[in-house]
């Protein structure tokens, strides 16, 4: 039995985790800064400094879970215990993010930058090992990226869910009550996020590790990450990935609200236009990871990864110049960008994974925790940076929360943050696949390098115990 393949069911249970981490942290992306100026009542300016300083100091936090991750032993393995462990303090960490309290301006100031900065951590406690975990699953990067597919199909899933449901969730369960509205909603996705994380851990397993654990200190573990020269292009390839999918979706809302629908309509036909956009960008998400898989099998993924990347800027850039509510353009547009984006995240997560295999095979020692963590170090490096942006950017043009006809500068702001700003980072990724020489014919040379390797190292070991001498009772 070939031990590199995986099961339906296995693949269906890590792609839950990532439902599981969406139903949350989705939420973050597409609504929660649209929540703090116009819900919670916080400044957009307050908003992009409070994002900017959180998420760079996490950033930092990373590598640490990271390394601690690579050094957990249990009989589950190195990264499947933390879906358990991390599970209930994620999701009530959700919940209180999306609770406003009876609080004064600063105290509300203060209450959010503790929930958000605790959110974050417990985020990276979760997301790190689990993103790990799709490294150990299994060492054919064909079947990688076929995990991978199954991860980004079953999270978009989880966004399709958040972003059709949380709205009218709101409406429902606030009773006119946005505040609450937002909170019950919240409740309501971390019910299912704990469910699914329970199934994720109960249905993988980790196959690959180390043949040979050595006891290295933290800082010659950083010192051979570094050293891993195609870990800093995917590093870097994350930091864009992410500020273009960060700024689209912080910038989405404010779209829908402001420049596609009246202010003066309904509130409840104002509710089903948003929630209809948004739900169609992720509809696209969807069919663009089911996708993937397909095509990684025919052609080579570094390839469609570049030529996705120059589609999605040519896409920024068309919905720059279609007027808003030209919703016949609008809306097949933003569905093939959700598409397109969606479709490189297979390729680009088993690029990471590689990446990782490309360590071992040149430095004689795989740290996969550590390299993963490293590349969300720098994805949310490029959250942090985006998040400030949006917030910056929408002061400096004069934005105001809850008027209903914003100013010229600020509409074009909302544009550009929605279009040509995510098609900036589209651009900066393919050029840095440039630097990255990981391609089939050299994956499968280091395949054969790797297992040569560990073949030798098992027999070494077993030869070394067999020659100690007998000692008779």
């Amino acid at each position: 039995m070939n031990q590199d393949k995986v099961s339906v069911l296995e693949k269906i249970g890590y792609g839950v985790g990532d439902t599981a981490c969406s139903l949350v942290f989705t939420s973050v992306t597409m609504f929660l800064t649209f929540f703090y100026t116009d819900i919670f009542g916080l400044t957009a300016v307050e908003v992009g400094v409070m994002f900017l300083t959180a998420r760079t100091l996490d950033a930092v936090v990373d590598p640490l879970i990271g390394i601690i991750a690579d050094r957990t032993h249990t009989r589950w393995g190195h990264f499947r215990p933390f879906l358990l462990w991390m599970a209930i303090p994620y999701t009530v960490s959700a919940i209180l993010t999306y609770t406003t309290p009876d609080f004064g301006h600063t105290g509300k100031l203060i209450y959010a930058y503790i929930t958000y900065n605790l959110l974050m951590y417990l985020y990276s406690a979760m997301n790190i090992p689990y993103c790990s975990l799709g490294g150990v699953i299994t060492a054919d990067h064909k079947e990688r990226v076929s995990c991978q597919s199954y991860r980004f199909a079953l999270a978009s899933i989880g966004g399709l869910i958040i972003s059709s449901t949380t709205l009218p969730l709101v409406e429902l369960l606030g009773h006119g009550n946005k505040q609450a509205g937002y909170q019950g909603a919240t409740m309501v996705m971390g019910a299912i996020a704990l469910v699914l994380f329970f199934f994720c851990f109960a249905t993988t397993k980790e196959r690959l590790t180390p043949v040979i654990e050595k006891n290295n200190s933290v800082l010659s573990d950083l010192k051979d990450l570094w050293k891993n020269d195609q870990w800093r292009v995917i590093a870097l390839i994350t930091f864009f990935s992410s500020s273009a999918n960060v700024m689209r979706g912080a910038a989405t809302l404010y779209y829908a609200t402001y420049l596609m629908t009246d202010p003066t309509a309904a509130s409840t036909e104002g509710v089903a236009m948003k929630s209809a956009f948004i739900t169609t960008g992720v509809v696209g998400t969807i069919i663009g990871a089911i996708i993937s898989e397909p095509l990684a099998k025919r052609y080579s993924k570094l390839t469609m990864f570049n030529v996705i990347n120059y589609i999605l800027v040519a896409m920024g850039i068309a919905l720059f110049f279609t007027p808003p509510k030209l919703l016949t353009v609008v809306f097949p547009i933003y569905f093939l960008i959700g598409f397109f984006h969606q479709m490189n995240q297979p390729f680009k997560w088993s690029m990471m994974a590689d990446a990782v295999d490309y360590g071992e095979w040149k430095l004689g020692r795989r740290i996969t925790g550590l390299s993963i963590s490293g590349n969300l170090f720098a994805l949310k490096l490029g959250m942090a940076a985006s998040g400030a942006v949006v917030g910056f950017l929408l002061s400096g043009l004069g934005y105001q929360a809850g008027v209903p006809q914003q100013t010229p500068a600020a509409v074009t702001g909302i544009v550009f943050l929605l279009s040509v700003g995510p098609s900036i980072s589209y651009l900066a990724m393919s050029l840095l696949t440039r630097f990255y020489k990981l391609d089939d014919s050299m994956l499968n040379k280091m395949r054969v390098d790797v297992d040569a390797r560990r073949a030798l190292s098992v027999d070494n070991l077993v030869n070394a115990t067999t020659s100690q001498p007998q000692i008779n009772a």
